[in-house]
């Protein structure tokens, strides 16, 4: 490969490198400071290429791209051949400004998951005597957030604060054929089971419905604020129920459990959903791992999540459960109206995760110390929800068998800890139906490794597979104003709108198959009828079946 294309890479990386850690701040992983600028910023990039020896590119240069898209004769020797939308692209990834406070940069870099991300940017980025560059871009990273400009990855190099930032082009290269490899297999993963689905629908027997189930349904519903406890919590968790109205008989219960950093409200509009057809729908919002403890946290007040939240979070759901078997005993409103033997569980991200445990996954200690106890910062990862998922190395390596029967059908989006916390043993312990939403654009919880993988490993024969191919970790969400984090829409992707209609109508059909033996709801659950409610702006497809060798094979193709 030419010098150019090399120094081309690099300068992509560069952007995807400084975009990293705004974007772990976005799904709110893991000390105020002056605004006082630094005395030295820096004015170079140097970097060695054998067998040519030391490149130098100036900062100044690179900021006069970013402000005028001009290219100086230095600068020119590098990108004169990027076409004009890569260098468009590269400028407005320097220019793109991140709006967090530089109170929230310093608590999440000095956290321990912070810690990890900025150890393995600070080995490409590195300071004086090709030390680790993590002090540095700590820095630079809240003198810019603090700065008028604002957080931006140009005002993040101008404010390196040593004259001289060493980059690491063989790490970096490195970094970047992980993520250009991560992000090829999953092309080639999705396009598998887009055959897959068409296969699927060019043998079914049954017919597409005719019905539109994205409509609300023909019931109303009242809502109702309540705490509980958690014995193994220091304090009451907050949870709204609600309950439809007019109904014949007990209603089945739906509980959805948010991701890290969301809250009560990031699935209103499903919660509602539900309501309408017939679904007593319980969401809580777990302690230290909410908005509202993290918005704290990242202000400088409040403390770290749990540790033991691994397995706190599983707890938090079925003392719900069991608080609302009292409340169905003792509360006049809701008395003979839930059936709580027959439950169904939503959860995102985390949530996922916490869904997983609920029906029968089970956490696989070998896996997790074999991913989670390499030497920092010996690792380059960019599986972000990795750093989530090592936090279960916290816990006593025991048999945790955090299953509940009253659960009889779980759907997740966008799960975490297929690739560490279960793996292949963990996963095959479930025992109940199962959806899995992917999206393809996930940069937090990568679709191959963290719900493709595992959707393969699942032993019951009710399960499927809704894959949106341009979809981000953030499309099925609510839009919420009271979120921890300005999430940038670059991150977001297509208008979550979009989204909204497939989980609302998926949801539906598959809690009525499997919760309520609704048959007539299965036809629903087919790539057939996904296909006719797939848009081009957000695609979609499902699949019933799909092999650990089909997609074993399907990423063996070569770059």
């Amino acid at each position: 490969m030419s010098f150019h294309k090399y120094i081309k890479r690099i300068f992509i990386l560069g952007s995807q490198v400084f975009l990293a850690v705004p974007l772990a701040v976005a799904i709110a992983l893991c000390s105020t400071i002056t605004s006082q600028e630094s005395a030295i910023s820096a004015e170079k990039i140097s970097f060695w290429y054998s067998p040519f020896g030391q490149f130098v590119i100036p900062i100044a240069d690179i900021e006069i791209f970013a402000k005028t898209g001009r290219l100086t004769k230095q600068l020119a020797f590098y990108l004169d051949n990027l076409s004009p939308s890569q260098r468009n692209e590269l400028r407005q990834a320097l220019n793109t400004r991140y709006d967090i406070s530089h109170v929230t940069v310093a608590q999440f870099t000095y956290s321990p998951i912070g810690l990890v991300i900025m150890k393995r940017l600070g080995r490409i980025l590195q300071g004086d005597g090709y030390q680790n560059g993590l002090l540095a871009l700590r820095a630079s990273m809240i003198l810019s957030a603090v700065s008028p400009e604002g957080l931006t990855p140009i005002n993040v190099l101008r404010r390196f604060p040593l004259s001289t930032i060493e980059l690491d082009l063989p790490l970096g290269l490195e970094a970047y054929k992980e993520i250009s490899q991560l992000w090829y297999r999953k092309e080639l993963a999705i396009a598998a089971l887009q055959r897959q689905s068409d296969n699927e629908i060019a043998t079914s027997k049954i017919a597409s419905p005719s019905n539109e189930i994205t409509n609300k349904g023909q019931f109303s519903w009242q809502l109702q604020e309540f705490t509980f406890q958690n014995p193994e919590r220091g304090a009451a968790i907050k949870a709204t129920l609600y309950v439809p109205q007019k109904i014949l008989k007990p209603a089945p219960v739906i509980v959805i459990s948010h991701g890290l950093a969301s809250n009560r409200n990031t699935f209103t509009y499903l919660s509602q959903h539900l309501a309408s057809y017939g679904y007593a729908v319980a969401v809580l919002e777990h302690p230290g791992t909410g908005s509202q403890d993290f918005s704290a946290f990242l202000r400088g007040f409040g403390k770290t999540p749990n540790l033991r939240d691994m397995y706190l979070r599983p707890l938090d759901v079925k003392y719900l459960l069991d608080d609302l078997e009292r409340q169905a005993k003792t509360s006049t409103s809701i008395k003979d109206q839930l059936d709580l033997q027959n439950v169904g569980l939503i959860g995102h991200s985390l949530g996922g995760y916490t869904v997983l445990t609920l029906g029968g996954a089970r956490l696989n200690f070998d896996s997790i110390r074999s991913n989670c106890t390499v030497p920092e910062p010996n690792v380059t990862s960019f599986n972000l929800s990795k750093l989530i998922q090592c936090r279960a190395i916290n816990l006593e390596p025991k048999e945790y068998d955090l299953k509940d029967r009253r659960f009889k059908a779980i759907l997740t989006l966008n799960p975490i800890g297929g690739s560490t916390m279960f793996q292949r043993e963990g996963i095959r312990t479930l025992d109940v139906p199962v959806m899995i939403f992917a999206s393809g654009d996930d940069v937090i919880a990568p679709a191959v490794p963290e719900q493709l993988f595992p959707f393969t490993w699942i032993n019951t024969p009710d399960k499927y597979l809704v894959v949106a191919p341009k979809g981000t970790h953030f499309s099925f969400l609510d839009e919420n104003e009271s979120d921890v984090f300005n999430i940038p829409k670059s991150l977001i992707g297509v208008d979550p709108s979009f989204a909204h209609p497939y989980v609302k109508s998926l949801s539906v059909a598959f809690f009525k198959t499997y919760l309520s033996s609704e048959p007539e709801f299965r036809p629903y659950l087919t790539a057939a009828y996904v296909k006719t409610i797939s848009q081009e702006t957000l695609p979609l497809n499902l699949v019933t079946s799909f092999s650990e060798v089909q997609l074993s094979q399907a990423l063996s193709a070569n770059p």
